[in-house]
């Protein structure tokens, strides 16, 4: 493909299409996107409309500059809704907060100061490596009803440094007032997951979601938080907020999961995991965070306490007798009251909240068989498979690559319950079937709620 002006964002080059626009609205859309022009083909394009006020085109070319660049790395990148600052030596400082938390703001003050990344989206590959996006800013200026869009050279930011960029803190805005400088404190990954997965996007599409979180948190030291009031606090600050080496982000083995078989010879009710995409296990206290994706395809993160992890990770098709050992057996037995009332109590409300189910024992004793959609087009091997729906006619081709690949061969190979399914991965990719369990039940998962796939 090629464009008028081609950009660099998110890692991917942008073609701008200008042949509507005239000479006036054409030089608005090259001096807006300056600093981030680059050279090359484009990978993707987008036309700059023509019609209405020049204000209007740049913002609405730069919203859809973004929404494209954002889905071309779908899948590819953890990209978090944060503003990026560049300290000399090229780390950088991720500035987390949803809309109207003072990132722009945030970014115009320090980026006077450091190196401009991006006020918008801080995109980071499996090595920590950051791609910038040097778009320009949106400003109110005084007298003027429509935000004006300024790149960040005509504002005075710093340019990246040379050199590649390496994420080095993520760091939680809180702007509150009444506060006379800069506050940093440590914020647990727990308590911060929420917030971090609300402000990524395409986060279902990584492979393992949450232990990605957790493995760029883990590189850069932690999450902190900043409480301040006045930007300008937060120059003098901010080489605290990066660590001196971050480490490669190495994604943590999944959590071994309990299994036994259901016990007593006839449980009045048989207790099971609803599959989530991830889990990422917490530790002091014991904690599991878990990401389930509902049929839209969105996202929900909860994070289980007290003696829910232990039920989850038993709940491998098991009657409430067995929850109540592993509850004892990892807290030991409640000294005010009734093991079984409180488990009951926790099991009901796990149910509740869609993270376990409850099924009779002669409807779980009956496995599901996984298949493929017979209106599912796919071509390729282990190592990629390029998958399409044919019945959707808004469906874009899904690039399976790694492990992924490996569970549709293993789905190709005709119609299998889950152990056969993880047998066929684990054999294939020689790994013990325990290990990989929970990754491939969870693609599975994905897979079905993409209308891809179906149990029956």
């Amino acid at each position: 493909m090629t464009g008028n002006l081609v950009i660099a964002a998110l890692g991917v080059r942008v073609g701008i299409v200008c042949d509507g626009l005239d000479a006036d609205a054409r030089a608005a859309v090259e001096q807006a996107w300056t600093d981030a022009a680059t050279t090359g083909v484009a990978d993707i394009e987008v036309v700059a409309d023509a019609g209405g006020s020049v204000r209007s085109l740049l913002s609405s070319l730069s919203q859809r500059v973004t929404l494209a660049a954002i889905e071309a790395q779908r899948g590819r990148l953890w990209m978090l809704h944060a503003a990026g600052i560049a300290l000399p030596d090229g780390r950088v400082v991720a500035l987390v907060g949803p809309s109207g938390r003072g990132k722009t703001t945030a970014s115009r003050v320090l980026g006077e100061a450091y190196g401009y990344v991006s006020d918008e989206t801080v995109a980071v590959d499996s090595s920590g490596r950051v791609h910038p996006y040097r778009k320009p800013l949106s400003i109110i200026e005084p007298g003027e009803s429509e935000k004006a869009q300024r790149s960040p050279s005509v504002l005075g930011l710093g340019p990246l440094p040379d050199g590649e960029r390496q994420l080095a803190g993520i760091v939680l805005l809180d702007r509150r007032e009444g506060l006379s400088g800069a506050v940093v404190s440590d914020v647990d990954l727990g308590d911060a997951l929420e917030e971090l997965v609300a402000q990524s996007s395409y986060l279902t599409n990584l492979p393992a979601p949450l232990r990605t979180i957790a493995a760029h948190v883990a590189s850069v030291g932690g999450v902190r938080r900043v409480s301040y009031t006045d930007a300008a606090a937060l120059v003098s600050v901010l080489p605290e907020l990066a660590v001196e080496s971050p480490s490669r982000p190495r994604v943590s083995k999944p959590v071994s999961l309990g299994g036994s078989a259901v016990v007593g010879s006839s449980p009045d009710r048989v207790i099971r995991r609803v599959a989530p995409l991830d889990v990422l296990p917490l530790v002091d206290p014991d904690r599991l965070a878990l990401l389930h994706v509902d049929a839209d395809h969105a996202g929900t993160v909860r994070v289980l306490a007290g003696i829910a992890p232990a039920l989850w990770r038993a709940a491998d098709g098991v009657g409430l007798e067995a929850l109540v050992d592993a509850a004892i057996s990892a807290y030991g037995a409640p000294g005010d009251k009734d093991a079984t009332v409180a488990v009951e109590a926790a099991v009901d409300e796990l149910v509740a909240a869609g993270v376990l189910k409850v099924s009779s024992p002669a409807k779980a004793s009956v496995p599901a068989l996984w298949r493929i959609h017979d209106d599912v087009a796919w071509t390729g091997e282990s190592s990629r498979v390029v998958v399409l729906a044919l019945a959707n006619p808004a469906a874009s081709p899904l690039a399976l690559e790694g492990s992924a690949a490996l569970i549709w061969v293993a789905l190709a190979a005709g119609p299998g319950c889950s152990d056969d399914i993880v047998a066929r991965v684990a054999d294939a990719a020689e790994v013990d079937h325990d290990a990989i369990r929970p990754d491939v039940e969870s693609f599975l998962g994905t897979l079905r709620d993409q209308h891809l796939v179906f149990t029956g």
